[in-house]
């Protein structure tokens, strides 16, 4: 019995030390993006001066971020879009941790956490494309 629950503690550990470093790399690797795609930005429109006179809404066009667009804009090498990148990536993390979290309830054979964890994928997904 002392080696099931040493096994299912390496699991565990092994797990969160996963879920650790995805979280933390996928932060930074986020913040990174943003960071390029801002200081593109600066370099494009850095000299542009604010046209006091007359309001225009959505100048940058920075409400489309669906990623077939952003994908699109990509390859233009456009500054928002590399920007809405950086929000996309931050948003897939929990979603991807939660995937982690599937694989690991599977690997321990913990088919109810499986069940409800998935159900918490779904929700995610849900709420991300509607």
């Amino acid at each position: 019995m002392k080696n099931l629950s040493e096994s299912t503690e390496k699991l565990e550990k092994g797990t969160e030390l996963i879920i650790g470093n995805l979280l933390r790399i996928g932060v930074i690797v986020s913040g990174l993006v943003m960071l390029v795609g801002a200081i593109i930005f600066l370099i494009r429109h850095g000299n542009e001066f604010p046209k006091v006179h007359t309001f225009k809404f959505d100048a940058f066009n920075i409400t489309d971020a669906r990623p077939k667009i952003v994908i699109k804009e990509l390859l233009d090498i456009k500054s928002i879009a590399i920007m809405q990148l950086g929000v996309l990536i931050l948003i897939a993390i929990p979603v991807l941790r939660v995937m982690v979290s599937v694989v690991a309830f599977l690997y321990e054979r913990d088919y109810m956490y499986v069940v409800f964890t998935l159900i918490v994928l779904g929700v995610l997904v849900f709420s991300l494309f509607s």
